[in-house]
């Protein structure tokens, strides 16, 4: 992907991409499903952010709490960078978002080696320094967060962020009496 200003040539924009696919066919209903990849490169993490905090206040979040969340997507995007890429920028990441009527799922897989959650550790919040809490926020700003054990491309992580109902958005069965 060319930007304004980069330049010509084969070395202007070389390695960077995003792409993105919304698909609505096959897709229950009640289910809204979006798809971006992009090159690992650092400065496509703004791509996701957008799309995350877009994405996430037309399904219900405040402003706020949309900031959070796409923090955390960018939070554990650029841990695969660092970590599990070793800030390549060749490599790719793709983020899927799937809006249901009661929750936000997102999934971030990359194509790394398969990592360990149980041996992330989060630094001690009294060690003020910079870098360390990535996990500590991505922990903080969402209601589950997991890796699917099953997926044998890499690594997956889901996001899993629930909506509040709005009153009045309840089902008959769920009003109290």
């Amino acid at each position: 992907m060319r930007g304004r200003g980069q330049g010509k040539g084969p070395a202007a924009g070389a390695g960077r991409f995003a792409s993105l696919l919304l698909r609505t066919s096959g897709v229950p209903a009640g289910l809204r499903l979006m798809r971006i990849t992009i090159s690992s490169d650092p400065r496509l993490l703004q791509v996701l952010r957008a799309m995350v905090g877009y994405i996430a206040q037309r399904a219900g979040l405040a402003a706020t709490d949309a900031e959070n969340l796409a923090m955390a997507v960018d939070e554990a995007a650029s841990n695969v960078i660092r970590h599990t890429y070793g800030s390549c920028s060749e490599a790719t990441l793709a983020l899927e978002i799937r809006t249901y009527p009661d929750r936000l799922e997102l999934d971030l897989e990359d194509s790394g080696p398969r990592v360990q959650p149980d041996t992330f550790q989060a630094r001690d919040l009294e060690d003020v320094r910079p870098g360390g809490l990535g996990t500590y926020f991505i922990k903080c700003f969402v209601d589950a967060c997991s890796y699917d054990q099953s997926f044998s491309g890499g690594n997956r992580l889901r996001l899993v962020k629930h909506l509040l109902r709005k009153v009045g958005d309840e089902s008959p069965s769920q009003k109290r009496g």
